[in-house]
């Protein structure tokens, strides 16, 4: 599983240590899932979800209590290491911040469970960091809920953060363009990789571009995206031996079917 640790380390960056609070060991009992929960209605901006006529600093609305509730349920498994508190609470913080208050709902507990543990090792505000985020947001709006699959955190936790900016390039895209054109050479009745022509894939938005072979295998391998062919292949003639010698394969980068509908719960609008 390429994720959290492995990323940052792919893109050669140091894991800084989580701000201590005067601790050096596992959270106390006060400060595990019940703390972090009132650490992110401290945070929270509630207000915008109070019910009606409640003065400031009384109680938190019905919504408000079903998120804490679910934020519970989803810490409870975790060991949360002292200072993942802030982490947590301003990840949730931005996550319900993007939804309408009118379309807000408690997100299922199986994608806020699975996100929270994605996020333990991955840095902020990283493409990585994006999509759990957004994907957090969509199961907290009842008019996008229908988009997350539960599938979702785990395929995120899978990727490098290069591998999320090759997804977020192709749906911005919207329409394939970026073309792919490889030749092949016949020798003794078999066919062999020959050279790729072409290829329009702009890699210098990739941390590691001599990767993206890897990096379009993997995710073809995840059912996300690859390289497809867009029209017949073109013949290659040997002109001194009067013979068809190779093949030229016409292709280009885009999302599947999944890696579409799996951008459209990870990428919030």
């Amino acid at each position: 599983m390429v994720g959290g640790f492995q990323n940052a380390f792919l893109r050669n960056e140091l894991l800084t240590p989580p701000t201590y609070f005067g601790k050096n060991d596992f959270m106390a009992e006060n400060d595990g899932p019940d703390g972090i929960a009132e650490e992110i209605i401290k945070n929270l901006a509630v207000e915008v979800y109070r019910d009606a006529g409640k003065p400031a600093g009384t109680e938190i609305g019905k919504l408000g209590e079903d998120v804490v509730k679910a934020i519970r349920l989803a810490l409870f498994p975790l060991q949360i290491v002292a200072g993942y508190q802030d982490r947590f609470a301003n990840f949730v913080n931005t996550s319900i911040r993007k939804v309408p208050a009118d379309r807000f709902i408690s997100p299922p507990a199986q994608i806020i469970g699975p996100v929270l543990e994605g996020i333990r090792y991955e840095p902020s505000d990283t493409p990585i960091d994006r999509l759990f985020s957004d994907l957090l947001s969509t199961s907290m709006d009842k008019q996008n809920i229908e988009k997350a699959h539960p599938s979702y955190p785990l395929i995120i936790q899978q990727l490098s953060s290069d591998e999320a900016i090759i997804l977020k390039a192709l749906y911005d895209k919207k329409v394939p363009t970026y073309e792919f054109v490889k030749t092949f050479r016949f020798e003794n009745g078999r066919s062999f990789d020959d050279k790729i022509e072409k290829d329009e894939y702009p890699k210098e938005a990739l941390t590691f571009p001599n990767n993206l072979s890897f990096y379009i295998n993997h995710l073809s391998q995840l059912g996300l995206a690859g390289i497809y062919e867009y029209k017949n292949q073109e013949p290659i003639y040997n002109a001194s031996k009067n013979a068809q010698s190779g093949s030229r394969m016409f292709c280009k980068y885009q999302l599947t079917d999944l890696g579409q509908r799996f951008m459209d719960a990870c990428v919030y609008s």
